[in-house]
């Protein structure tokens, strides 16, 4: 059965609101990165990979306060029935494997992106969440979307969260040029395809978190105060103090 998403506006505002709190008090930042995102009214799909429980909402802040898009998630049926609310921020799927629910899922997709303008659907097409380092290995759903709208673009997003110089993790979100479904791929082939290019995407992520510092990157919300960062402005405030005595 397709689970339609329900989106109330509202309701998306105030949890749009109340996740970025949660990011907030989880991590001591989160960092954009790579290519700007596809802008203005044409629709988009992004795809990233699926290695913590914090991705959906990492998703709906990324659209609503740094890229002004409006977001739809694709979500498995299990975990909608388990958790409605989701259906009232943009999120649907079905809940069962049946072929007239596969046929159903990529049709409704598309009629839902091209419903408004500067719509963003979001997938994890591992289908699972997984160890972060673990081989990527994608389900065809995503490819299915991408044959049913050739003309949108298909955007890979990498997603680290990393322990470095603070108390807390930091998330890192790299952005990746956009590719799209080429005529009479096969579903098989273009899911090959676009494992491949997110592979690429963490690999560039990777190399670039293996460098001191923090490069090509810009910082779009700072988390609330830790430990380490009181420790540090009363030290510094202290040995500033001492130096000017």
């Amino acid at each position: 059965m397709l689970l339609e998403a329900r989106k109330l506006p509202l309701a998306e505002r105030a949890a749009a609101r109340y996740f970025r709190f949660l990011l907030r008090r989880a991590f001591a930042r989160v960092w954009l990165g790579g290519v700007p995102f596809p802008d203005g009214p044409a629709p988009s799909i992004a795809f990233l990979n699926h290695s913590a429980w914090w991705d959906p909402i990492l998703t709906l802040f990324l659209s609503r306060r740094v890229l002004q898009r409006d977001a739809y998630g694709l979500f498995r049926g299990e975990e909608l029935k388990r958790y409605p609310f989701f259906r009232r921020l943009g999120c649907f799927g079905i809940t069962t494997e049946r072929l007239d629910d596969l046929r159903a899922l990529p049709a409704y997709a598309s009629s839902l992106l091209n419903g408004g303008p500067s719509r963003t659907l979001w997938v994890l097409p591992q289908g699972e969440l997984l160890p972060a380092h673990m081989p990527l290995a994608f389900r065809s759903l995503m490819a299915r979307f991408a044959r049913v709208m050739p003309e949108v673009p298909l955007v890979p997003v990498a997603v680290r969260y990393e322990f470095r110089l603070d108390q807390r993790a930091e998330c890192f979100v790299r952005v990746g040029e956009a590719l799209y479904a080429q005529p009479n791929e096969t579903a098989s082939a273009l899911t090959r395809r676009l494992e491949q290019r997110l592979r690429q995407e963490l690999a560039l992520l990777d190399a670039e978190l293996a460098q001191p510092g923090v490069r090509n990157f810009r910082l779009v919300l700072e988390g609330l105060g830790s430990l380490s960062a009181l420790y540090d402005h009363t030290f510094g405030r202290l040995q500033y103090l001492r130096r000017n005595a």
